[in-house]
């Protein structure tokens, strides 16, 4: 990993050095925009309309617009000069329970490494918080913003995530609809049928999750490489006879129990030790195997 930021988090009159890394990365498949007519990547140019000319990114700089087509240069000196505590430094604010923050405010994860000789101040640190339950609720400024965030614990090493801020999360009651449902009613009987229904397909988070939109996404392009026609899996069949709430509730309950039975039923490879096939590692490994039917109750 390459560090991005470099600094220490303050933790009382404690400063620990620590380096910020990117906790995730992309596995999203990428397109080119491409020119129909020649089939070539399509160039996009910074443009100076008044000098009529391609400005080169060392020729730009940053411009505030405080009235029509007036500006002031904020340059990076400007930034780096700010009179803010939290530019080199991840401020803590206070500590708090983890459940006391909606997951809406989660932004991005970065981990946070122990810098130099920071090692046991960054241990006390995360002992301290493993031992209360605590997470941290901090400000630190980078990319010519000073963030809210929020230091919590993740396996062995402190994790920061960025949040929102409570004014940026927009007001629930202007979701379209939502004031409507508060005078529905259900039942005694709906509610306990739905609540089975989640026991049932209730599961710990697993770590195997995969994207069935990349995967297929392979399985067009490989297609096209290789010159042949994609098959598309069967469309899941429509229930369209679903006459009350109850009865939607009852067959997913249903389906859920055959799909445990059938997954339970499923036979074990006699040959000890025989290695899986293809299909049996990569579900899409060929369109074909995309073909099984799901069942599916739509309410």
């Amino acid at each position: 990993m390459r560090s991005m930021w470099k600094g220490s988090i303050s933790f009382g009159l404690v400063n620990i050095p620590v380096s910020m890394y990117k906790a995730t990365e992309d596995h999203k498949t990428s397109f080119r925009s491409l020119h129909d007519e020649c089939k070539h990547p399509i160039q996009y140019k910074k443009w100076c309309p008044v000098c009529n000319v391609e400005v080169e990114q060392k020729d730009i700089i940053r411009g505030y617009e405080y009235a029509p087509s007036s500006y002031i240069i904020i340059t990076d000196d400007d930034i780096n000069e700010l009179p803010l505590p939290t530019l080199r430094t991840i401020e803590i604010l206070h500590f708090t329970d983890k459940d006391n923050i909606d997951p809406i405010y989660y932004e991005k994860p970065y981990f946070l490494g122990p810098g130099e000789y920071g090692g046991k101040p960054y241990k006390l640190l995360y002992e301290a918080m493993n031992q209360t339950g605590k997470v941290a609720v901090a400000k630190v400024a980078f990319r010519t913003s000073e963030h809210l965030s929020v230091i919590r614990l993740h396996k062995n090493c402190l994790v920061m995530n960025l949040i929102h801020y409570p004014s940026e999360v927009r007001a629930v009651e202007l979701v379209p609809g939502i004031e409507g449902i508060a005078g529905t009613e259900v039942s005694e009987a709906e509610l306990h049928m739905a609540s089975v229904l989640i026991e049932e397909i209730s599961e710990a988070f697993r770590n195997d999750y995969k994207s069935n939109y990349e995967e297929a996404l392979k399985v067009l392009i490989e297609a096209k490489l290789q010159k042949h026609e994609v098959e598309q899996p069967e469309a899941a069949p429509r229930v369209d006879n679903v006459v009350n709430l109850m009865e939607a509730l009852q067959r997913s309950l249903n389906v859920s129990k055959e799909k445990q039975h059938e997954k339970n039923a499923e036979p074990v490879s006699a040959a000890a030790g025989e290695k899986p096939t293809a299909t049996e590692k990569n579900p899409v490994a060929s369109p074909s195997d995309q073909k099984r039917r799901r069942r599916k109750v739509q309410l």
